[in-house]
């Protein structure tokens, strides 16, 4: 957050909750206010939460406030697509990128809203994802009857990657991003990434994501010996070491601002991502 910036009003959408955070801008970071808002209904997902998110809007008041939201993984899909050397233009890469999704997701994704973001490095693969449009309409209309201005809507792994890379450094191994019941995997190599894959719980988040860390691993570097895992999971607490076969597990922990709240941090970690 920019020493200089407006107040921000961090939003937090996930499947079963909605966690709101007012942050005064200034010379310092600082957290006024934060809720967690709990999806109890028998239905979850965009719909309940979206409206949830309206009534809350609606008590509070924000003046000259920006609004940053962060998208659960569990409402994204994220596929990696692989070096082109022709010259695009930008309707023709996002032309690829449909194609692409329609190719694995079939005629769902024709009503899918999809952001690139391509490989600094030459060589280097891009990573795509996608979201229901009409779920993005949506949000955007919930902003636009509030004062605040919608600065930012971005799945949890952008956020989360960000507030990681200096700890990342350039050092090659897997990426590992976990919540509640949904969990990411990627390779990244020379501080790129090569690949991405998205599941959602079943019963234990660590043992399944060490599962498709597995399989991810023989499909793709072929069984090597890059066996550096970088585990963000800041939801979930747990051991700083953690073991599993052969792997070297790393977790990281994101900064917060000083002084910040200790009790209830792990509720209001995906909002404090990169805070």
């Amino acid at each position: 957050m920019s020493l200089l910036s407006r107040d921000e009003v961090r939003v937090v959408l996930c499947r079963d909750r909605l966690v709101i955070m007012h942050v005064k801008g200034g010379s310092r970071a600082r957290i006024v206010s934060r809720q967690v808002f709990a999806c109890d209904g028998p239905e979850s997902g965009w719909k309940p939460v979206l409206a949830l998110l309206e009534s809350a809007l609606r008590r509070q008041e924000w003046k000259k406030a920006d609004a940053m939201v962060i998208l659960s993984n569990h409402f994204a899909h994220f596929l990696d697509l692989p070096w082109n050397e022709a010259v695009l233009s930008d309707k023709e890469k996002l032309a690829l990128v449909q194609l692409r999704f329609a190719e694995v997701y079939g005629d769902a994704s024709a009503n899918w809203e999809f952001r690139l973001s391509e490989g600094s490095a030459f060589g280097s693969p891009s990573i795509a994802c996608a979201i229901p449009r009409e779920s993005l309409n949506q949000l955007i209309a919930v902003f636009k009857a509030t004062p605040l201005r919608l600065r930012s809507v971005q799945p949890y792994l952008m956020t989360a990657f960000n507030a990681c890379r200096k700890a990342l450094g350039e050092e090659d191994g897997w990426f590992v991003l976990a919540e509640r019941d949904t969990f990411c995997v990627g390779l990244l190599q020379s501080g790129q990434w090569s690949s991405i894959r998205l599941r959602h719980v079943v019963t234990d988040w660590f043992e399944e994501a060490m599962q498709m860390l597995e399989r991810e691993a023989m499909l793709i570097t072929g069984g090597s010996d890059l066996n550096n895992v970088f585990l963000c999971a800041p939801e979930l607490g747990g051991p700083d070491s953690l073991k599993h076969g052969a792997w070297s597990i790393k977790r990281l922990k994101l900064e917060v601002p000083p002084g910040a709240f200790q009790a209830e941090r792990a509720s209001y970690a995906m909002a404090l991502a990169g805070l």
